[in-house]
């Protein structure tokens, strides 16, 4: 077996890890091994030609394939290494990774520090308890859909219903048309569209494609392809006839390295728990991207990447050293999770991570609060706080704090 020596590996070259990799360059950092198992880096977005990727990193509406030719095209290839079709079977401490690649065989790697951003996946229909027959062609998850038209696989049929409305189920719509395929309807569980209200009132206004809240699906027609969905709502039952069903969004980190490596999971979000510098609880390992939580925007996991890179570049340039005092971030009942989790005091001058805070159900009129011990440190407007929508909190302001307890609270209108 093979060994190959680097300063930083980076297990995963979607948005994250490519922004990880120019920002750990940028901050000293001698040599760069990017691992993705995929036959080329980008991740999900070099699937997607439609425009709407990387606003908040490059502050362009890009296409996905645009938006990876940029990270790519960042990247100094005397420092950088890309080394695709390669899975990374473990992680050890050191810290040490176990490689396979469908060329080059088997290796170890040895660095000296691992950044993590394995991103995401989608629940297939198995997963999500969807009953019903199960034909052998026409069931797909939006990526397999994406990917199948971005390949030129032949797709059976023309017409897809949708399940899941967030902001990725819409996209589908996008590439859909670009395909030559029509939407004839989306589904959704919940009681209203989990995307921006504007989107839905486009698409169904515009676009004339019927969204079907408080639904679900009871079956799925036909034996060697779908020919239709029955669904079942407050209204009763009804069967759309179409040729594939799409399941959408219902995303997962794609968590099971950092799980079989020890690292210290987030039950809420099922990725690891990470300080306010992507630093987990295994030393030397950080971690970026979706991989945190499910799920963000491609520009949102390039920030957090771009963070992560000079924080490891940091760490490796000695600026900083591994976690010492850290304090938990205690959340409210009314939220379901927040990233990061955990902040720690001794971080000097180091941008952090942007904060994902999702509450667990609609709160009509609410505040949030950032508590430091006893004092308030913020509190932001009143305003309607809707799940899958992520909410802002300037973390920032404990950089100057001692140690002490954190807590993020939620509090009606008319409280004082």
């Amino acid at each position: 077996m093979s060994a190959i020596e680097t300063d930083c590996a980076i297990v995963g070259a979607g948005p994250a890890g490519l922004a990880a990799a120019r920002a750990a360059i940028d901050g000293g950092v001698r040599s760069v091994l990017v691992i993705d198992r995929d036959d080329a880096p980008g991740g999900l977005p070099r699937f997607c030609r439609h425009p709407g990727f990387g606003w908040e990193y490059t502050r362009r509406l890009e296409t996905g394939p645009g938006l990876v030719r940029r990270l790519i095209g960042a990247l100094d290839p005397a420092r950088v290494q890309i080394r695709t079709g390669t899975t990374v079977q473990a992680l050890h401490a050191g810290p040490r990774l176990e490689i396979l690649s469908s060329g080059a065989g088997a290796a170890t790697v040895h660095a000296k520090a691992v950044i993590l951003a394995t991103g995401i996946r989608e629940r297939p229909r198995t997963a999500r308890l969807v009953p019903g027959r199960r034909p052998e062609r026409g069931i797909l998850t939006t990526g397999q859909l994406q990917q199948m038209i971005a390949r030129g696989v032949p797709l059976h049929g023309k017409r897809l219903v949708v399940v899941g409305t967030e902001h990725v189920a819409f996209s589908v719509l996008l590439t859909a048309r670009h395909a030559g395929l029509s939407v004839v309807a989306m589904v959704e569980a919940e009681d209203r569209p989990m995307s921006y209200a504007p989107v839905a009132t486009l698409v169904r206004c515009i676009a004339g494609v019927p969204i079907h809240a408080t639904t679900r699906i009871s079956d799925i027609h036909g034996e060697t392809c779908v020919s239709g969905v029955e669904i079942e709502s407050p209204e009763g039952r009804r069967v759309i006839p179409c040729d594939a069903v799409v399941f959408s969004g219902d995303f997962v980190p794609d968590s099971p390295l950092a799980r079989s490596a020890g690292l210290t999971l987030d039950p809420a979000t099922g990725g690891p728990q990470v300080d306010q510098i992507g630093r987990t609880s295994a030393p030397c390992v950080f971690a970026a991207g979706n991989l945190l939580r499910a799920v963000e925007s491609s520009g949102f996991a390039a920030i957090e990447g771009a963070r992560v890179g000079a924080a490891t570049a940091a760490f490796l340039g000695g600026r900083i050293g591994w976690r010492g005092q850290v304090s938990t971030i205690a959340i409210a009942p009314q939220f379901r999770y927040v990233v990061p989790q955990c902040w720690s005091f001794e971080v000097p001058g180091l941008a952090t991570l942007p904060t994902s805070l999702r509450v667990g159900a609609d709160l009509d009129s609410a505040r949030v609060g950032l508590r430091h011990d006893q004092a308030l440190l913020w509190r932001g407007p009143v305003r309607r706080l809707l799940r899958h929508r992520r909410i802002r909190v300037p973390l920032s302001s404990l950089s100057t704090r001692l140690p002490g307890s954190i807590s993020l609270v939620a509090t009606p209108r008319d409280h004082p």
